[in-house]
């Protein structure tokens, strides 16, 4: 037997409605079918926001272009179907929608083998409005999240993922190794605790440990199934970067209770202080914090999902990935944008050693033209005193002779190759020149 009822809303009434709270919150609220509501506000050209309108708006940031205003239409009255209750013979199944934006379903099904029901979780999610959420993915990549999500189930009864298993396995052997350190030194059960203390655990307590495991199970699986790496300390590794994030579970402040000791150094402060002016006081807190079993997934820049009455991180598994794919892509911008400003600051040394090389080649050439046109004028000089020596019967012809031959190895323009000294270097200063014909090697 179906029971089927309705629910009646003005069209502009329910357009304000949905726009203040979303489609879902809607559905919660009136305890509506919400793919029937999704689908009715389609047909009568209700528009529905989006991811972005809503995380702006929670944001503080301009929403006013996200906006789309109610167009007119001919209807002006909205009836949306309730929830429905199937009552069969054997077992009742309640069909409900959960969370407020992206719920579960949760189904029962019979293990053959055992013969007991297991509760199984569908993830039903707004296609639309995650569509939305991570329009700065590419296309192929929100298609196979959505896939992904859409085809999930979480059971209760399924293995856990091995990373978790070994995240499981270091905690236990964490407090072992905690609890052989406490011991007296000679103790042979003692035990130095040189370990690093396992993710999460200063965080969460003993008690919220199994849905801890529970929720990173799910989470691991998902990601992997989409693509995606998860690193041995528990981080989602997505392309070229990685979401770090951390499970932490509130506390209550209440007031300190005194411990035996702690009641004890009291007295004896108060003892101390009658029968001296001064004593040192005990250090004791004021006041404890209490966990109390709620917990919050938080990424590195601070934004977190947590448990709320209506719902618990298990039911917001979307959410969750929509949060960290957000922060990947914050850390993805973040790293592009520095790889970008490291390629323009090395592009400009680039440019700046070239133009130095240009600038250090432009004056290497200079001081060998330089240094020839020094070696040009002194053999000019040389041709000039020889033709002097010649002149006034000074010198006589073997050394006139000499004097020539050099004057020629000396010009850049003849550069002839003398029999002992071989060929002028005259790009070389005048004092490398100079020190070439100082230089005397001794044989022994």
């Amino acid at each position: 037997m179906v029971v089927q009822m309705m629910m009646k809303f003005t069209r502009e009434q329910l357009y304000k409605e949905i726009w203040e709270t979303s489609a879902r919150q809607v559905a919660i609220k009136y305890s509506l079918n919400y793919q029937k509501l999704l689908n009715q506000c389609k047909e009568i050209s209700i528009p529905l926001p989006g991811g972005k309108y809503f995380y702006n708006r929670q944001h503080g940031l301009d929403i006013d272009n996200l906006i789309t205003p109610l167009p007119d239409s001919k209807v002006s009255d909205i009836e949306v179907e309730k929830q429905r209750s199937r009552i069969q013979k054997k077992e009742t199944v309640v069909e409900f929608e959960k969370d407020i934006r992206i719920n579960t379903e949760k189904t029962l099904e019979t293990d053959s083998n055992q013969n007991k029901t297991v509760n199984k979780v569908k993830i039903l999610f707004d296609r639309d409005t995650l569509y939305s959420s991570l329009n700065f993915l590419e296309r192929e990549k929100k298609d196979s999240i959505i896939k992904i999500l859409s085809e999930f189930e979480i059971s209760e009864r399924k293995r856990l993922h091995k990373k978790v298993v070994a995240y499981k396995e270091s905690i236990v052997v964490w407090h072992k190794r905690v609890k052989a350190s406490e011991r007296d030194y000679y103790d042979p059960r003692y035990r130095r605790n040189d370990l690093s203390q396992p993710k999460f655990i200063k965080d969460v307590s003993e008690e919220q440990l199994p849905r801890l495991y529970r929720i990173l199970d799910t989470l691991i699986t998902i990601f992997e199934k989409i693509g995606e790496r998860i690193t041995n300390d528990l981080r989602i590794q997505i392309g070229k970067d990685t979401v770090d994030f951390e499970v932490i579970e509130s506390t209550v402040k209440v007031n300190h209770e005194l411990t035996k000791e702690e009641a004890r150094q009291l007295v004896e402060y108060n003892d101390e202080v009658k029968r001296r002016s001064y004593a040192s006081k005990p250090n004791i807190r004021k006041y404890d914090y209490i966990p109390n079993g709620l917990l919050r997934i938080k990424v590195s820049n601070g934004e977190y999902i947590k448990d709320t009455k209506l719902n618990k991180l298990e039911d917001m598994i979307p959410e969750i990935v929509i949060l960290f794919y957000q922060r990947y892509f914050e850390i993805r911008t973040q790293r592009e944008d520095w790889e970008e400003t490291q390629r323009k600051r090395e592009e400009e040394k680039q440019k700046a050693r070239m133009l130095q090389e240009r600038i250090d080649q432009e004056k290497k050439k200079t001081r060998e033209f330089l240094n020839m046109l020094s070696d040009y004028k002194l053999a000019d000089e040389i041709r000039k005193f020889v033709g002097i020596l010649k002149d006034s019967d000074k010198a006589d012809q073997e050394t006139i002779e000499w004097m020539s031959r050099k004057a020629d190895w000396i010009d850049p323009t003849i550069s002839a190759e003398d029999e002992l000294l071989g060929k002028r270097e005259h790009y070389k200063s005048d004092e490398e020149k100079n020190k070439f014909l100082k230089e005397e090697k001794y044989y022994w």
